[in-house]
């Protein structure tokens, strides 16, 4: 089973913006005098004034912030204006910006307030939406790392730029030929037959050579197509490697390997996937289906 089909995306959120209020408590908290604080929304599709807020501290300890902008990219709106005056924001009296102030000692509510401010009235999703640097100031954390001593690669797994199709198919055709003994057989289409176990699979490189496509025909002569669609959707979503998917009246299961760079280990292991999952289903999607087998 693909492991998002239990992936709460709602409670996602909640977590992440709940983890940011408490990162930015803990920035507000410590802030002085000298320094400030900017959290604006990414850059917005068509260019625009991004909404941001900008936090300061005066010798009082009192923490100040102001709104900038609207969601739209430009100054805040009537209905964005009621709901910042809603949350407890202070309308300007001659035309300036939205204010809030609090003491330094209340950062948390200081914090809550931006998030709030951001999520409702901004409509901002997640906090990745925010702009990166200025988010990364506010996630910066104090976890100690220490950092892993790189062990050598083997052959297999180092990476390899091609320079065009031409040079991906040959570095294919060298690994093919490490892997099972004889140089692989291409046809006029450039496509690879090979034999893994009990499967056939065959090998072609996208026009690009940005990525190998992998497939393997595994049910032939499928009686409905109506049925099959349906079941072959259903197995899609269960599926964590391969896309299953009917043409005419053969079941192929597809796989697809990023070759930008190529590394052969990449390509051992989707040639292992492929072969494990048409091993694993081929007999039943025929029984299911109402076809025969490659083998």
């Amino acid at each position: 089973m693909t492991d998002y089909l239990n992936f709460d995306f709602d409670a996602t959120q909640r977590d992440a913006w709940s983890e940011f209020t408490v990162r930015l408590d803990e920035v507000l908290s410590v802030m002085d005098a000298s320094a400030d604080l900017t959290i604006s929304v990414d850059t917005i599709i068509g260019g625009g004034t991004s909404p941001s807020l900008h936090f300061a501290v005066d010798d009082a300890d009192v923490i100040s912030v102001s709104v900038t902008g609207g969601q739209a990219g430009g100054a805040v709106t009537a209905e964005e204006a009621q709901r910042l005056a809603d949350l407890g924001w202070t309308a300007p009296s001659d035309g300036g910006q939205f204010v809030a102030t609090g003491h330094q000692e209340d950062s948390a509510s200081m914090a809550q307030l931006a998030t709030a401010t951001l999520t409702q009235v901004f409509g901002v999703v997640h906090p990745v939406f925010l702009e990166p640097s200025e988010l990364a100031e506010i996630l910066k954390g104090e976890t100690d790392w220490t950092p892993l001593t790189p062990r050598s690669l083997t052959r297999e797994e180092r990476s390899i730029m091609p320079g065009s199709r031409l040079e991906l198919d040959q570095l294919v055709d060298e690994e093919l030929r490490r892997v099972f003994g004889h140089p692989p057989l291409r046809n006029e289409q450039g496509d690879v037959a090979i034999r893994v176990g009990s499967t056939m699979v065959f090998l072609r490189s996208s026009v690009d050579g940005a990525e190998l496509v992998l497939f393997s025909p595994l049910v032939h002569e499928v009686a409905g197509r109506s049925r099959a669609c349906e079941v072959l959707n259903d197995i899609n979503v269960e599926s964590r490697y391969g896309r299953f998917a009917l043409h005419r009246d053969r079941v192929y299961v597809q796989l697809s390997v990023p070759a930008m760079p190529f590394v052969p280990a990449h390509l051992r292991q989707a040639l292992k996937s492929l072969s494990q999952i048409a091993d694993g289903i081929d007999d039943e999607l025929a029984s299911r289906l109402g076809g025969r087998t490659t083998f």
